[in-house]
């Protein structure tokens, strides 16, 4: 059963249980099913082995672990000067509202706590006027990666709001239930993680062991729901194929010195630079540690250890950490990218207030089946 437990290893235990099952159903798609495999390769990348992504992924996995379990401590000043550099992936807008944060830090207000709710009602309401406004994606394919930009944000925007709101259960499991079929209509599955995860693992770190096996078969009733009405499994292991096929042919462009040198960490759409990297106008997803390959060759082993430092630092907060986690889970398909990166060390940054400064003391993280 889910128990909530003390300790500082809750965080890389979930994560690392996502980890090596995302790289268990790539290895499927692209080596065991044959069928899978023929649509996995249809885009146009030469057949290929995957073996140099799948070491490459398990060396990064390494780098980012002894991040988690170093003693390193990120001064406070180090993360507020990464966010003000992250935020000019998207001038003149990103940088503006990362000031205003970075003010708000200082005057000693917490948005993350002060306005959970408001982060939610946006995510909720927010795509319905773009529906509106511009069509639904579900029912006009063409405007989904028009809407792409503003979904995913909005989708980050609810995982604070679940994660930080004091809402009761009863009334978050109903803004789930909302937020799965708003996020439905808009095509792009991966983001009803971004409501699901934060709302599961808010409850797993709660000692009320009816809400949180509630939680869980609610949520997974949902999510199992919504792939069956999106394809089914199918889908969702061609998806999680293809992924890992672009980060492997990523790695092989990209080893030793990168390809991109920061650019793609910095751009407003890294997933269609990616795209038109190998030819195509869409946008592709890169896996967790795509960007880190594709910027920085062998050196993204430093960023790789760097979030595993930003997973650790979470745990002085469980909501924080709920968050964080539940953020680096979703980024195991979609890849690192600037927004993501800024959402994670802006929580990291306003868990700060009136936190002991070691790491663990007063967070209830947890383990899975014991």
């Amino acid at each position: 059963m889910l128990i909530p437990i003390g300790g500082v290893v809750g965080g890389l235990k979930i994560f690392s249980i996502a980890f090596f099952s995302y790289l268990s159903l790539a290895l499927y798609s692209n080596y065991l099913d044959r069928d899978l495999r023929g649509i996995v390769y249809q885009r146009g990348f030469v057949p290929s082995a995957v073996l140099l992504g799948l070491v490459v992924a398990l060396v990064f996995f390494v780098a980012f672990v002894v991040g988690y379990f170093s003693k390193l401590q990120l001064p406070t000043g180090f993360l507020i000067l990464l966010f003000l550099v992250l935020s000019f992936h998207d001038p003149p807008v990103a940088p503006i509202l990362a000031l205003l944060l970075v003010a708000a830090y200082y005057i000693g207000l917490n948005p993350f706590e002060k306005f959970p709710d408001v982060a939610l009602g946006l995510s909720l309401t927010v795509p319905v006027i773009l529906y509106a406004v511009e069509g639904v994606p579900l029912f006009h394919w063409e405007l989904r990666y028009k809407l792409v930009g503003p979904l995913v944000l909005l989708a980050l925007l609810g995982a604070v709001g679940m994660s930080y709101t004091n809402l009761s259960l009863r009334t978050k499991t109903l803004l789930l239930l909302i937020y799965s079929v708003v996020f439905f209509l808009g095509t792009f599955r991966s983001l009803l993680l971004l409501g699901y995860l934060p709302y599961l693992l808010g409850y797993m770190a709660n000692s009320d062991k009816k809400s949180s096996v509630f939680a869980l078969f609610f949520g997974a009733l949902v999510l199992g729901l919504v792939f069956t009405i999106s394809g089914s499994l199918t889908a969702l292991l061609v998806r999680v194929g293809f992924t890992f096929l672009v980060f492997h042919n990523l790695v092989r462009i990209s080893l030793p010195g990168g390809y991109f040198h920061g650019s793609l960490l910095l751009s407003d759409n890294p997933r269609h630079l990616v795209s038109e990297l190998f030819g195509a106008s869409t946008n592709y997803t890169y896996f967790f540690f795509g960007q880190a390959v594709a910027d920085f060759g062998v050196l993204g082993l430093l960023e790789a250890f760097l979030l595993g430092v930003f997973l650790r630092d979470s745990e002085a907060d469980s909501k924080t950490l709920g968050f964080v986690c539940s953020v680096m889970i979703y980024a195991l398909d979609s890849g690192v990218d600037a927004l993501i990166l800024l959402f994670i060390i802006g929580a990291l940054i306003f868990q700060r207030f009136g936190k002991p400064k070691t790491r663990g003391t007063s967070c209830v993280v947890w383990s899975w089946w014991m």
